[in-house]
């Protein structure tokens, strides 16, 4: 999550990521967002590698926006969430996810072709409310990134 107002980064576990915090300078001020980070190779993909060991700069990819210039806006259905991230992104140039409807085959094909990670399906009329919501991570199974990541993980905090 990244928090223009509180001017910090956070973990889905609400963990600081100082290591990153100098991507909310690069956002606009007064939001609140949902996303990742990611290194972007040069066909504009993510590359896990690339941002675990510092080789490329990251940038931030919002998914969602929950709060707007103090307003909390989570309540509100994710299709209105995305309108306003789609005029915020236009607005101040920054990185977004993009929505696809009525095309989930024939969108996984191509995420596999081009060795993605996967897609994320969510209700257009559902608020936001993590602990609740109800989406589905469709994975790619020949994802070439996903090899080691969990023995890396599993050393990283000791499991």
């Amino acid at each position: 999550m990244a928090d223009t107002l509180e001017r910090r980064l956070l973990s889905k576990h609400g963990n600081r990521m100082k290591r990153f915090e100098a991507l909310v300078e690069t956002l606009p001020q007064g939001y609140v967002f949902d996303g990742e980070i990611v290194c972007l190779d040069e066909a504009g993909r993510p590359s896990f590698n690339d941002l675990l060991f510092r080789r490329r700069d990251p940038v931030y990819v919002a998914f969602d926006v929950l709060n707007v210039e103090g307003a909390d806006v989570r309540g509100m259905p994710l299709k209105d969430r995305r309108a306003v991230l789609d005029w915020v992104a236009e607005e101040y140039e920054i990185q977004k996810s993009e929505l696809f409807f009525g095309c989930g085959k024939t969108l996984f094909k191509a995420v596999c072709f081009h060795d993605l990670e996967g897609i994320i399906a969510k209700r257009l009329d559902d608020p936001y409310a993590p602990e609740r919501t109800k989406w589905w991570k469709i994975l790619n199974p020949a994802y070439s990134q996903k090899e080691g990541r969990g023995e890396l993980f599993e050393r990283r905090v000791g499991g």
